[in-house]
C-alpha cells in the first residue's frame, strides 16, 4: 500500500522547534551520535533567546559551530521564520557546510533561486561575497530576496570581506586616481610637502589622507567623477553600496593607490540583511564585539551578552610558548634551526605578516603559500608530510587538522594591507584599540593548527615586537577564555625553563608532540577550569559613534554631533580621544567650518598623527631633559618590572630598526622611542607638524641630531639627490626654528654612503649605514643586557656608567653609529 505522506506532514505550529530535539529527528550520518556537551550548552541558551534580532555564538575552533548554526536555522524555519541563509567567508567553506548539512540530514542548497529555499523548506548556504556586493542578488537599496534568519559563520572573516566591499579603490594611471589626485593636490601638499612628493613618486611607504574639509568642499566634483566611471572595474562592485554616503567617506592616497570608504558600513543599503528577523553571528575569536555594532549595525545590548558553552573543554591541546620571553637571548636564527630539524619529521607551519618577512624563511621552506596557491598547499599538508610551510598573511579561513600541522609559528605582529586600515592603525599605534585587533588576528592564526577537541599542536609566538606587545598589561585578557588558559599554562612552563639553553625548549615542545600523559592531563585540566567570561566586549562609545553615522546619512548632523560629543566625553585614552574628536570635527564641518577647525586643532594636540588644521600647528621646540641623560633614561625604564621585561622591550624595538621598504613609518617611530629610551629629548617634527625632519634628538648642551630616515632605500645603488635635499631642507628648518646658540648635526639613515653626481650633501652630514645601524643595535642590546642582569636599570650612576661604556652617551653616539659621506 502507498501512503499519502502529505496527510502526515506536520503543520508549522506542530513542528519541533527545540534544536536539540530536531537533531534526534534527523536522518543523519552515524558519526553524529548526539550533540556534544558544548553544542548542547549553546543550543539551549540560543533557544531561550532566539527571538532576539542579534545574537553572538562564541565557540572554540573545532567545537562544532557548523552543526549548531544549521540547527538554529532549521529551528527558525520550523517556527516559520524564513527564508534561512547560512553565510561563510568563502566558497570553500560554503562547500564544507553544504556537505555537513547533507550528512546531518538537513535540506540545504547553494542556489538562491531554489523554490525550496524561497519557501522555507531548505537552507541557502552561500558565501559573503554573494550577499554583500554592489550587485547583490538579495538587493541593493531594494529588497529582492527577504531573509528570516541568517547565520554569519566566522563573523570576523566576513567582517573583513564586508569592509572590502564597502570601499572604492583605484590605482595610479586610472581616471579616478589621477582625477582625484589632481583635485586634491594642494590640500595634500598642505598636509605635508615631503609627503606629497612621496605620493607623486608612488613611494610604497607614503600615505596621506585628504583633509575632511577639502573632501566636503569639493564633494560635488568628487561625485561627478565617480559617477562618470561607476561602470568601470574600479567601481562596478562597490559604487551602488556607497553612492549615497560619499560625503561621509574618507579618502587616502599611498603607494600609487587610493581608497575611499566610510568609517562605518552603511548596512542599510542591504535591506534583506538589515531587516532579517534573526541574525546569528558565530565566531571563535571575536575579541572586540563592538565591530558587529559598527559594521553590521547589530544591537549592542544583545551582542554584549554572547552565548558560550560552559567551560572551555571543546578546544584541542595547544602548548603556547613565546621563546623570546623564556630567554630573550634566543636568536631567531637559533629558533629557525630548531624548527627546520623538527620539520624533517613533522609538518611545521610558519605564518608571516608580509612578503618581506617570508624571504627570511624561504631558503629553509618546502613551500611558500600566498592567496594564489594556498588551497593546493593546504591539501598537500593534509595529504602527508611536507616539511616547513610558510603562509603569507593568512590568519583565518584555513584548516590544518592533525598531522597537517603539529607545530605552528606566528612570526611577527600581523600587518594590514588596506590604506585606510593602515592609516587607522597608525593613528591608534600603541593604544589598546590597536592591541585588541592584533590579539584577535593572532588568536585567529593560532586556531589554524587545532581543529577539534582531539587535536593537538605546539604554537610558538615569535618575534621581538610580537613578544613585547603580548607582554603589555591587558593583552592577556583580550584572548578568549580557553586560549588565555593555555597561554597561562605556557607561561608556567616557561618559568621552569627560564633563561635555559634552547635544547631545553625543544625537549619541552616534545612533551606536546609526543603526547606525554602528564602534559595532556595538565593541558586539559587548564582548559576545563578556564575562568568563565560571560559578558562581551562592546565599547559604549562605539554605539554612540554608530548612531552618529546613521544620523549623518540622512543629514541629521546635529544628532551626529551630539552623539559624537558623548563619545568624546566617554573616551579616556589620549590618542583615542583625539581620534574621536576628529570625527566630531568632521560632522561639525557640515554646519560650522570655523568651529570644526578649532575642534581639529584640539584633536591634533591629543594625537599628532591626525590631519592638521588649515592654519597648521605651532611647532614646540625640543629640549634635552633637564635632569640629564642618565636620569631621564632611568625614568623611561621605570615601566619595566624586572630585567627580563627590559630585554623583551629592547627586542621589540630592534625588530623595528631594520632595512625594509615597507616599514619606514615604523622605523621612524622606533627612532623616536630609542631617543627617549637613551635619555635624549626626542621628536618626530615632520609627522607632528608637517614640516621638519623625520626625527630630532636633543642631546644636551644645546646640541641636536637632525635625522632623516631612509630605511626603505634598500634597492638604491647610491644616495639620491632627493634624499640629500630633504636632509638639507631639514637643516634649513632647524636654523629657522632654533637660534644660533643651538647646533645640529645632520644624520642620514641610509644603507649607502656614496651620492649621485647631482647630489649636494651638507658639509657636516653623517651617514648611519648598514654597519652603523648594526653597531647601534649591538650597543643597545649590550647596554640593556648589562643593566638587566645586574638590576641596575633604576640606578642613575650605573646607567650613566653603562651609557659611556657602550658609547651611547651624547659625546660618543654619533661616532658610534655613523660615518662621513664616502667612508
Amino acid at each position: 500500500m502507498t501512503l499519502d505522506y502529505t496527510k502526515l506532514n506536520l503543520s508549522s505550529s506542530e513542528k519541533q522547534t527545540d534544536p536539540r530535539k530536531i537533531f534526534t529527528t534527523l536522518k543523519r550520518d552515524p558519526r553524529f551520535k548526539r550533540p556534544l556537551d558544548e553544542q548542547a550548552d549553546v543550543l539551549d541558551a540560543w533557544f531561550l533567546r532566539r527571538t532576539s534580532k542579534d545574537l553572538t555564538l562564541k565557540m572554540n575552533t573545532g567545537g562544532g559551530k557548523t552543526v549548531v548554526g544549521l540547527l538554529c536555522l532549521q529551528s527558525s524555519l520550523n517556527e516559520s521564520v524564513k527564508p534561512a541563509v547560512y553565510v561563510t567567508p568563502d566558497k570553500f567553506l560554503a562547500t564544507q557546510v553544504l556537505k555537513e548539512a547533507g550528512e546531518l540530514g538537513i535540506s540545504a542548497t547553494e542556489d538562491e533561486k531554489d523554490p525550496n529555499f524561497l519557501t522555507g523548506r531548505a537552507i541557502l548556504v552561500t558565501n559573503v561575497f554573494k550577499l554583500i556586493n554592489g550587485r547583490s542578488v538579495f538587493g541593493v537599496g531594494d529588497q529582492k530576496i527577504p531573509i528570516g534568519a541568517i547565520v554569519v559563520d566566522d563573523a570576523h572573516a566576513c567582517l573583513g570581506v564586508a569592509s572590502e566591499q564597502f570601499s572604492l579603490k583605484s590605482v595610479a594611471g586610472s581616471p579616478v586616481y589621477d582625477g582625484l589626485l589632481d583635485l586634491f593636490s594642494d590640500d595634500l601638499n598642505g598636509q605635508s610637502a615631503t609627503g606629497f612628493l612621496d605620493i607623486q613618486a608612488q613611494d610604497p611607504n607614503a600615505m596621506l589622507p585628504v583633509p575632511f574639509w577639502a573632501w566636503q568642499a569639493k564633494i560635488g566634483k568628487v561625485q561627478q567623477l565617480l559617477h562618470a566611471h561607476r561602470e568601470e572595474p574600479d567601481l562596478e562592485w562597490s559604487w551602488r553600496l556607497l553612492e549615497n554616503c560619499i560625503p561621509l567617506c574618507n579618502c587616502v592616497f599611498g603607494g600609487g593607490r587610493l581608497e575611499i570608504a566610510p568609517r562605518f558600513i552603511p548596512i542599510q543599503k542591504l535591506p534583506s540583511f538589515e531587516r532579517a528577523q534573526r541574525r546569528i553571528y558565530m565566531t571563535a575569536t571575536l575579541a572586540d564585539d563592538g565591530v558587529l555594532v559598527s559594521n553590521f549595525g547589530a544591537d549592542a545590548d544583545a551582542i554584549a551578552q554572547p552565548i558560550r558553552p560552559k567551560g572551555g573543554g571543546d578546544i584541542g591541546d595547544r602548548m603556547i610558548l613565546s621563546p623570546q620571553e623564556i630567554n630573550p637571548e634566543y636568536t631567531t636564527d637559533q629558533i629557525k634551526e630548531m624548527l627546520v630539524r623538527i620539520s624533517e619529521e613533522l609538518n611545521v607551519v610558519v605564518i608571516v605578516p608580509s612578503q618581506h618577512r617570508s624571504n627570511y624563511w624561504k631558503s629553509s621552506s618546502d613551500q611558500v603559500l600566498t592567496k594564489a596557491n594556498i588551497s593546493e598547499g593546504v591539501e598537500r599538508l593534509k595529504n602527508g608530510h611536507v616539511g616547513l610551510t610558510v603562509i603569507i598573511n593568512k590568519y583565518d579561513g584555513i584548516d590544518l587538522p592533525g598531522e597537517a600541522c603539529e607545530l605552528l609559528v606566528i612570526d611577527g605582529l600581523p600587518e594590514v594591507s588596506g590604506l585606510l586600515e593602515r592609516l587607522e592603525m597608525n593613528v591608534l599605534d600603541g593604544t589598546n584599540s590597536q592591541l585588541v585587533r592584533q590579539v584577535q588576528r593572532i588568536e585567529q592564526g593560532m586556531g589554524r593548527g587545532v581543529r577539534s577537541s582531539d587535536d593537538h599542536c605546539v604554537i610558538l609566538l615569535l618575534g621581538g615586537k610580537l613578544t613585547q606587545r603580548l607582554h603589555e598589561p591587558g593583552a592577556e585578557a583580550m584572548f578568549s577564555p580557553a586560549t588565555r588558559a593555555q597561554i597561562l599554562l605556557g607561561r608556567k612552563v616557561a618559568e621552569q625553563i627560564k633563561n635555559r639553553d634552547i635544547d631545553e625548549l625543544e625537549s619541552i615542545i616534545d612533551l606536546c608532540l609526543e603526547r606525554d600523559d602528564e602534559w595532556v592531563a595538565a593541558g586539559r585540566n587548564a582548559v576545563v577550569n578556564a575562568a568563565s567570561q560571560p559578558g562581551g566586549n562592546v565599547d559604549k562609545n562605539v554605539v554612540y559613534l554608530r548612531k552618529a553615522f546613521d544620523a549623518a546619512i540622512i543629514g541629521q548632523y546635529n544628532i551626529s554631533i551630539s552623539n559624537t560629543q558623548t563619545a568624546v566625553s566617554g573616551t579616556d585614552a589620549q590618542r583615542n580621544k583625539g581620534y574621536v574628536k576628529q570625527q566630531l570635527a568632521e560632522y561639525t564641518n557640515f554646519l560650522d567650518p570655523v568651529k570644526a577647525q578649532e575642534i581639529q586643532l584640539s584633536a591634533l594636540l591629543l594625537n599628532h598623527r591626525l590631519v592638521r588644521p588649515i592654519s597648521g600647528i605651532n611647532y614646540q621646540k625640543l629640549q634635552a631633559p633637564s635632569s640629564g641623560q642618565a636620569t631621564a633614561c632611568v625614568e623611561f625604564m621605570r615601566r619595566f618590572i624586572e630585567g627580563n621585561d627590559l630585554l623583551i622591550w629592547v627586542n621589540g624595538l630592534q625588530d623595528e630598526l631594520v632595512w625594509n621598504e615597507e616599514w619606514s613609518h615604523r622605523f621612524e617611530a622606533a627612532m623616536r622611542e630609542l631617543g627617549s629610551f637613551l635619555g635624549f629629548g626626542s621628536q618626530r617634527p615632520e609627522e607632528e607638524t608637517g614640516r621638519g625632519p623625520d626625527n630630532l634628538w636633543a642631546l644636551g648642551s644645546l646640541k641636536y641630531l637632525v635625522i632623516e630616515c631612509k630605511s626603505g632605500a634598500t634597492g638604491a645603488p647610491k644616495i639620491s639627490k632627493k634624499d640629500t635635499n630633504q636632509l638639507n631642507g631639514s637643516m634649513v628648518w632647524f636654523e629657522d626654528e632654533y637660534d644660533s646658540t643651538c647646533s645640529a648635526t645632520p644624520l642620514l639613515v641610509h644603507p649607502r654612503t656614496v651620492f649621485e653626481s647631482a647630489a649636494s650633501p651638507h658639509a657636516s652630514m653623517r651617514i648611519m649605514n648598514g654597519a652603523g645601524l648594526q653597531a647601534l643595535k649591538t650597543a643597545i642590546r649590550s647596554f640593556a643586557t648589562a643593566l638587566a642582569s645586574s638590576s641596575g636599570y633604576l640606578d642613575a650612576k650605573e646607567v650613566s656608567a653603562q651609557l659611556k661604556h657602550h658609547r651611547l652617551d651624547a659625546a660618543q653616539i654619533v661616532a658610534l653609529c655613523s660615518v662621513k659621506p664616502g667612508a
